[in-house]
């Protein structure tokens, strides 16, 4: 006894295939013919008469019939592979560009089928609609029709408002496939079998009006499907019938346009990829967070390579917090990490790399840490491909990198570039890191000296070149201060300094020094009095005594304008008390004309005396006169 042969792989350039060549193996179960390029389908396919009504585990066919020019499998030829009960038959990668249409329907043991794998052919857009008719394989639990782009015509599925033109059959009765015929916008219907659990189409370029909504129907157990490259015109449209689906990539669509409820019905999805989906632009505009709002089953989203600059809103992940796992961020243009990584609860893997980011700051180091310690400490971080610098704000972030024990790539060792343009890597830094941070403290120290020295001979400059207005300023400030001029008025020796002419003499030393100093007890200076050192010079003695006083009084008169000596000693008086005008007191003891006073008295307030307050010989202090002074005094 002997057993049956059950496997058989044959490798060669085969040319052609005998039609009784497998009859010695009726029991075969599995048969491999691949990369056999010289072969025809004319030649090989007959050959399989010999399991006709026989079932098999695998027919692998692949990477042949590439040279002769037979790219058309015509019914009868299919029939061979029809009237075999195979569960896998994979025919990938044959130049294969049409399949008749009827070929599908009369194979006998469609139920048998449970894996198709038509991928990487040259089927036209006319028959890559084939997939109408895929529903009839009951146990279909695999579908691959990937990379299906004819290279010799631009062939691409066309989706428009048109209706479809195809032979009389009854798959509407068998619910194969329904393009549901409408005007623009579409809404599209796709069935598919119960126990379809893989659907791969990607690849497969995609033309025509943009649709409204699409909509697979029949699947139950569908759980991968891969749309990659296969975009419509752009992703404003739902997707229904995803309830069960748990791995959906849909990378390279066209998302500029996007539909913030697209995969709404994706109610139990696990993973989602849409790298370089130009996401970046499409979720500009979803203020409301409403494309990942109730996917809460998502443990892994890839988000890689779709420009992404600013930081992800508040809420973007908000139905993540307690399920996201898995977070890919890969060759964005992120200059720190772009959300709170504190919020998540199971974040355990996350993904950076080729970005923009120049190191981690103490904040970002900090929430990964929390995540280590929540993800029982299997946190994942990859930052490789960032243009990470070696600097004296990235020291800490360096000195982590080798300190933690959450997981990092190379052991945390990244090439980084040094201040001055140098390239190292952060394992040489953190060797001499107590070197770099003395550095750096010497390097700030020195920056502050010398950035203070240099506004402080800034101020020395300004202040020479600008001394008078500053000696002006500061008088002027602390005159104003209440405390101040109180503390500096109890300080000065006098009360007022008088100013008159020789010829007011008898008035100055009558009246004027009776009332204020005997009857009002106030103290004044007056020069011809002795009140200054004996033999100063005049002019020093005006300097040395107005600084003395809280007060000046000008006594103007006929004589007193006409006098460059009490012209001088009233510009003194007054530029002292610049801006203090209160403590200036004009007294105009005789009729004078305003273009007769001189210019800088002009602009005081002054009292007036009359005919009787004159008088040396009398002192009424009921006079209205001496009331105004006596109140200006108190000023």
């Amino acid at each position: 006894m002997f057993t049956p042969l059950k496997y058989l792989e044959i490798k060669g350039k085969l040319m052609k295939i005998e039609k009784d060549t497998f009859s010695p193996l009726r029991f075969l179960s599995s048969l491999v013919i691949p990369n056999a390029r010289f072969l025809k389908l004319s030649n090989t396919l007959p050959a399989l008469h010999v399991f006709k009504n026989r079932q098999m585990d695998e027919l692998n066919l692949n990477n042949n019939f590439r040279v002769h020019g037979e790219f058309i499998i015509t019914t009868d030829l299919f029939t061979y592979i029809g009237n075999i009960c195979v569960k896998k038959l994979s025919l990938t990668f044959n130049g294969i560009r049409m399949i008749n249409a009827d070929a599908v329907q009369k194979m006998k043991y469609k139920h048998c089928l449970e894996s198709l794998n038509l991928s990487n052919n040259d089927f036209d857009f006319h028959q890559l609609l084939t997939i109408w008719f895929f529903n009839l394989f009951t146990h279909l639990r695999r579908l691959d029709m990937s990379d299906n782009n004819n290279q010799f015509s631009q062939n691409k599925v066309k989706i428009d408002g048109i209706k479809h033109t195809r032979d009389n059959t009854d798959l509407f009765d068998n619910k194969s496939f329904n393009i549901v015929p409408s005007y623009y916008p579409q809404d599209i219907v796709l069935w598919f079998p119960s126990t379809l659990e893989i659907l791969n189409i990607s690849c497969i370029k995609i033309v025509g009006n943009p649709i409204n909504s699409l909509t697979l129907k029949g699947i139950k157990d569908l759980q991968i499907i891969d749309l990659a490259y296969s975009s419509l015109f752009d992703c404003n449209y739902t997707v229904n019938g995803l309830q069960n689906v748990k791995i959906l990539n849909i990378s390279h669509f066209r998302c500029v346009h996007l539909n913030h409820n697209l995969l709404q019905s994706a109610v139990n999805l696990e993973q989602l990829i849409m790298e370089s989906s130009l996401l970046s632009i499409g979720l500009k505009y979803d203020h409301h967070s409403k494309f990942l709002l109730g996917l809460k089953c998502l443990q892994y989203i890839d988000f890689s390579r779709n420009a992404f600059t600013n930081r992800f809103r508040i809420s973007t992940f908000k139905s993540q917090l307690n399920s996201l796992q898995s977070l890919i961020l890969e060759g964005n243009l992120f200059t720190s990490i772009p959300l709170c990584l504190e919020d998540f609860t199971r974040l355990s893997f996350l993904n950076i790399r080729n970005n923009k980011i120049a190191y981690l700051t103490t904040e970002e180091i900090d929430a990964i840490e929390v995540l280590f310690e929540k993800s029982n400490r299997t946190m994942t971080v990859l930052l490789e491909g960032n243009p990470l610098v070696c600097t004296c704000a990235s020291l800490d972030f360096v000195e982590w990198l080798f300190t933690t024990k959450v997981k990092l790539a190379s052991n945390g060792s990244y090439s980084c570039v040094e201040n001055d343009g140098n390239i190292t890597t952060t394992n040489i830094v953190y060797n001499h890191l107590r070197i770099m941070r003395i550095k750096c403290v010497t390097t700030v120290w020195l920056i502050f000296s010398a950035t203070l020295f240099g506004v402080l001979l800034l101020f020395i400059l300004v202040g020479y070149r600008y001394k008078l207005h500053l000696q002006y300023f500061c008088l002027f400030i602390g005159m104003a201060n209440p405390l101040f001029r109180k503390s500096k008025e109890e300080a000065l020796e006098y009360d007022a300094y008088v100013a008159y002419c020789e010829g007011d003499y008898t008035w100055v030393y009558g009246p004027l020094r009776i009332f204020l100093e005997e009857r009002r007890n106030y103290k004044l200076l007056l020069l011809d009095r002795g009140d200054v050192l004996a033999g100063e010079h005049r002019l020093f003695a005006l300097n040395n005594s107005i600084p003395k006083c809280k007060k000046i009084i000008l006594v103007i008169s006929k004589e007193f304008v006409n006098n460059d000596w009490a012209y001088y000693e009233a510009t003194v008086g007054i530029e002292h008390f610049l801006g203090l005008q209160a403590r200036i007191i004009v007294i105009n003891l005789e009729n004078i004309t305003k273009t007769e006073i001189p210019q800088c008295v002009l602009q005081m307030m002054s009292l007036d005396a009359n005919d009787h307050i004159r008088k040396t010989d009398i002192l009424n202090e009921n006079n209205i006169f001496w009331k105004c002074l006596d109140h200006a005094m108190k000023r």
